[in-house]
């Protein structure tokens, strides 16, 4: 696997290089975040578009792959590759455009819809299940195989893009999330396409870090921030596509654990309260954090530390057996219970402050 190494290391580098020149290309042409509501937390204007590194850095690595493999046709991608590769492309000048011009969602739905769909025609999908210790041939979802790969491919593209409002957190939860999925997929022999690509997503977020890590000197922008959770999404599909059980279902779920929960969270608030599902609010998991008192890296470190104990969970359990199960059911259960703790005593404290100024 020393091809894995060096394409991280060149996908590193290089958005180690190429960050700096974007935060010059950013402030040129006024691409700046100005802070003017309280769902920001930063006190003055930021580029917006840093993130245009990762995404030149991760095709410089695919490149440079491509260029050493063309002619080994045992290591050459496949077609599912140019599916991610599309798709992803696709995705990322839609966070650009938005970035620039700001799009309502429902066009950001259509740029999500048919990138999911290009990537399910090139053969990236959710086809089957196996239930462990319970039945053991695979469940075919059949037609049910296209929303379910949608309902995923795009909901952990916004998952990402959503959890990305503390400096450095969306880079740093993709960078441990991606480190445990490499680890899983060079441990289960994974697909090839799904290896490559995560690694290459190891290096460019870890090349980011260095300056979007509080005090940050760039944002990573929708441009980055959605192609991170699409490409998360699709790894997870290639890489777990060989066991189809329900813990190859089940691990990458854990592993983006705090997007995916914090998504799903900010969906039942807002129905809850008549509000637009895609209507940003300054209610997520890390404006919580923040109200209760902890500084915006105390906040990311918490979240950093939450997402790797819930990546080495998946990490373990992975080759299956009870026992792991049930370990992965007791964490799950108590990450959610620990979720709607801190809702609770956030309200409380709420409705006590309230009752103090009446």
């Amino acid at each position: 696997m020393l091809f894995v190494y060096g394409i991280i290391v060149v996908t590193f580098i290089s958005c180690l290089i190429l960050t700096p020149l974007a935060i010059k290309l950013c402030k040129k042409f006024g691409w700046v975040d100005i802070p003017k509501d309280s769902r920001r937390v930063h006190t003055k204007p930021m580029p917006r578009c840093g993130g245009i590194a990762i995404v030149a850095s991760m095709f410089i690595g695919f490149l440079v792959y491509y260029f050493f493999t063309k002619d080994i046709p045992s290591i050459a991608l496949s077609e599912k590759f140019y599916g991610y590769a599309i798709g992803g492309l696709i995705i990322a000048l839609m966070g650009f455009i938005d970035d620039i011009f700001t799009l309502r969602a429902r066009y950001k739905f259509v740029f999500q819809l048919i990138a999911a769909l290009i990537a399910y025609y090139f053969g990236i999908r959710i086809s089957g299940v196996k239930i462990p210790f319970i039945y053991t041939d695979v469940i075919d979802f059949g037609i049910l195989d296209l929303p379910i790969t949608l309902i995923w491919l795009i909901g952990v593209t916004n998952a990402l893009n959503l959890i990305d409002g503390l400096d450095g957190l969306a880079a740093g939860i993709a960078s441990i999330s991606s480190i445990a999925l490499l680890t899983i997929f060079i441990a289960t022999s994974a697909s090839l396409e799904a290896i490559v690509i995560i690694a290459v997503l190891v290096g460019a977020t870890l090349g980011f870090l260095p300056y979007n890590f509080n005090p940050a000197k760039t944002f990573m922008g929708d441009v980055s921030s959605n192609l991170l959770g699409f490409t998360l999404a699709v790894v997870a599909t290639l890489g777990f596509a060989k066991g189809y059980t329900m813990l190859a279902i089940i691990s990458p779920i854990l592993i983006l654990g705090v997007p995916i929960f914090d998504t799903l969270f900010a969906m039942v608030r807002r129905f809850l309260k008549g509000q637009p599902m895609l209507k940003p609010d300054g209610a997520h998991i890390h404006h919580r954090l923040l109200k209760r008192g902890l500084s915006q890296r105390q906040a990311v470190l918490l979240l950093y530390t939450i997402t790797s104990v819930l990546c080495i969970i998946a990490v373990t359990i992975v080759d299956a057996d009870i026992w792991k199960l049930i370990l992965l059911i007791i964490s799950i259960v108590i990450f959610i219970l620990l979720g709607i703790l801190s809702v609770v005593k956030s309200k409380e404290k709420v409705e006590e402050n309230n009752g103090k100024e009446l």
